[in-house]
């Protein structure tokens, strides 16, 4: 069976329910799934064995910082992971590339539900402003580069629906930041609601709120569609940015999905004006195992200030997750 860890179509990883349209598309497979693998089965290839080490190795860190921290041995599996995703996106006769990670080291001996969260940032603290990929540069290797990077212990108390940040932005001079979450949501029959209210305050960025409300309807365990609402307000920029997204999600087999989406976003001082709109097509394929992904997304985006002339991108992406959960 092939889980969802999150929805559509913009950047970055989520471990939230499917209902999240922040983020990619990411496929996660709970069986062994054996019958992706590419054609040549040299299991001692060098990009086979540097996934084992680098999986391996982010169990032993994590398990090494929470026994420190702690003063227990470990007696458990570690969930600790590392989520890379890059690839470029074509728009005309111009292409650009793009570079996210999220690496997440859980620490249980020290507290419940404590973590390391170490990720890139996006360029924008408003994801409803975002149209395609976050930070885009000519090549990869500058968009890693380039890459903004935050530092975070993470504290979940899942009784309450709520998870607190406390780090740093790696940026020159150093941005710490605190960012406090609240999640509530729930199941009835083939429906699901989720509701979340977020505050931020960075030293250097300011102060911001988001809330964002959303619902789902699960057709059959393959097919599910579903909408929801965002908006934020961001108090340097005296702006709030508002985007409702609409999406449907089909599992076609174990190795392979498509996701569809249509999105309206606005901004404004006082009272929001449309901005743009866009709307694309999002294919997942595993290509190996679990932890091998490649992406292809189709998008037109029509801006209010190009009178809603449409404008046509294709995003090629692959998505790698490491850690102990992906060795088999």
């Amino acid at each position: 069976m092939v889980c969802v860890a999150s929805l559509c179509s913009l950047p970055a990883f989520a471990d939230d329910a499917i209902s999240e349209a922040d983020f990619p598309v990411v496929v996660e497979s709970s069986e062994s799934t054996e019958g992706s693998e590419p054609i040549g089965k040299n299991e001692s290839a060098w990009w086979l064995s540097s996934h084992e080490k680098v999986s391996k190795t982010i169990g032993s860190w994590s398990s090494n910082i929470d026994s420190f921290l702690s003063g227990k041995q470990r007696v458990y599996n570690s969930e600790s992971n590392l989520q890379i995703r890059f690839g470029s996106v074509f728009g005309g006769s111009e292409r650009s590339s793009f570079f996210d990670f999220r690496t997440q080291l859980k620490l249980p001996n020290t507290q419940d539900r404590l973590s390391l969260v170490v990720e890139s940032e996006p360029d924008t603290l408003a994801p409803e402003s975002l149209r395609g990929e976050s930070s885009q540069e000519t090549t990869v290797v500058n968009s890693a580069l380039k890459t903004t990077i935050s530092a975070a212990v993470r504290y979940i108390k899942q009784d309450i629906g709520m998870d607190v940040d406390a780090g740093v932005r790696v940026d020159f001079p150093l941005d710490p930041f605190l960012r406090l979450r609240f999640k509530q949501g729930d199941v009835i029959g083939q429906w699901n609601w989720w509701q979340k209210q977020e505050m931020f305050a960075y030293y250097s960025k300011g102060v911001g709120a988001r809330y964002g409300l959303g619902t789902g309807y699960a057709v059959t365990p393959q097919f599910n569609y579903g909408a929801d609402v965002g908006v934020t307000w961001l108090d340097k920029e005296g702006l709030f940015y508002a985007r409702e997204n609409f999406f449907m999600q089909h599992l076609l087999n174990e190795k392979n999905r498509m996701a569809y989406q249509l999105s309206f976003l606005q901004s404004g001082e006082h009272s929001v004006q449309p901005d743009s709109f866009l709307y694309n097509i999002q294919y997942e394929r595993l290509i190996y195992k679990d932890w091998l992904i490649g992406q292809i997304k189709p998008q037109f985006t029509h801006e209010a200030e190009d009178d809603y002339d449409g404008t046509f991108s294709l995003t090629l992406s692959l998505a790698i997750l490491l850690g102990p959960k992906y060795l088999h």
